[in-house]
């Protein structure tokens, strides 16, 4: 496929680490986005070493920062020359009952999950569109969120439909430069982050329930996750764009009742 210069956002750590490490696997160069900046040093180090023939750079800002969006573009332009791919996977996920909800949570929420991915696209699709590279893709991480309904995180299955929107509309708008928009939506995932929540009885019972979800009755590993992308961003999905793949172990296709649940690999034990 050759070498292709790839942004990724919030690549510090969990989703967006597994999703760079697995394009400089692929022999691609990366651009690290994170407001996590010692987290953000540490992959771009661990990356460094293990794929020594990658380009690997890093930009530690605020996404939600127009400055910032701006310094991002600078940096694919003076290290790579173009943006071949865009990766849109920071957000944060808090856990509040709607009327606790304050705005200055919400705005956080949405101007993150929502905003940066609308500001950021733009500015790269712009770049894209000036340097007209082959096979010019667009992925946003979105969430089985985006599809079923929650209780307590209003906010962010609210940000997370328009993710899913907001690519259906760019892959209509940006069809006419070559540019393909996709997004995947993981669902439970095993990061380092979930596994630390993970520290007594009750919170590994809720897990386990939370698994039991899903039919095939387990967890997501980052490499299922970022395999996901990778294929979308390829040659092999040129036909593909404005679609929404959930990779969520069929969650979102239906409740499981338990007697009839497989009895498939476990998580946590």
């Amino acid at each position: 496929m050759g070498r292709r210069a790839v942004i990724v956002t919030g690549a510090a750590s969990g989703i967006g680490k597994g999703i760079a490490e697995k394009f400089a696997a692929s022999g691609d160069d990366v651009l690290l986005v994170d407001i996590k900046e010692q987290q953000l040093n540490d992959a771009k180090e661990q990356l460094a070493a293990t794929f020594p023939e990658a380009v690997i750079k890093t930009a530690a800002g605020d996404l939600t920062s127009k400055e910032f969006v701006e310094c991002i573009v600078s940096e694919c332009k003076s290290v790579f020359g173009r943006a071949d791919v865009l990766v849109n996977c920071a957000g944060i996920f808090p856990s509040t009952p709607f009327l606790q909800i304050s705005r200055e949570e919400w705005d956080s929420v949405v101007g993150l999950n929502l905003s940066a991915t609308f500001f950021v696209t733009q500015a790269i699709a712009r770049l894209m569109v000036e340097t007209k590279p082959d096979n010019a893709n667009i992925i946003n991480i979105s969430s089985t969120a985006s599809e079923v309904a929650r209780p307590g995180v209003a906010h962010y299955c609210s940000s997370k439909a328009g993710v899913k929107m907001l690519t259906q509309v760019l892959a209509l708008e940006l069809a006419p430069y070559g540019i393909r928009v996709n997004a995947v939506g993981p669902g439970l995932v095993e990061t380092e982050a979930l596994l630390a929540t993970l520290n007594n009885e009750k919170s590994i019972a809720e897990h386990k329930e939370k698994v039991s979800f899903a039919p095939l009755n387990r967890t997501a590993e980052l490499s299922e996750i970022a395999a996901a992308v990778y294929f979308l961003s390829s040659k092999e999905a040129s036909y593909i764009t404005g679609q929404n793949l959930l990779v969520d172990g069929g969650y979102s296709a239906g409740r499981v009742f338990k007697s009839f649940a497989p009895q498939g690999k476990k998580a946590i034990e």
